[in-house]
């Protein structure tokens, strides 16, 4: 990525940062499953979606980074995201049962 495309993710992760679960469109949108968003990134012409989700507090677990190529996330990037989320919380939550 040149520096401006990761100057600007950087920005938006930023924002989410600082706004926690409160920031909304036009920066963060929901994904058809509990609990997983995306982060909504426009640099020049091309838009990168970041999915990730929320955990414990104003904890963000990043997923996974597409650069959009059509309208809608394909169906696979999402499954990718549910599965590293899922993995992601069952590995803490064997970690927290030791």
């Amino acid at each position: 990525l040149d520096y401006g495309t990761r100057h600007e993710i950087i920005h938006v992760i930023d924002l989410l940062y600082k706004n926690n679960v409160k920031l909304g469109m036009p920066y963060v949108e929901k994904i058809n499953k509990p609990g997983l968003r995306a982060l909504r990134i426009k640099h020049g012409s091309n838009i990168y979606r970041i999915l990730f989700f929320a955990f414990t507090g104003q904890k963000f677990i990043l997923l996974h980074i597409i650069k959009k190529k059509s309208d809608k996330l394909p169906k696979p990037v999402i499954q990718l995201a549910i599965k590293r989320m899922e993995d992601y919380k069952s590995r803490f939550m064997n970690l927290n049962a030791s």
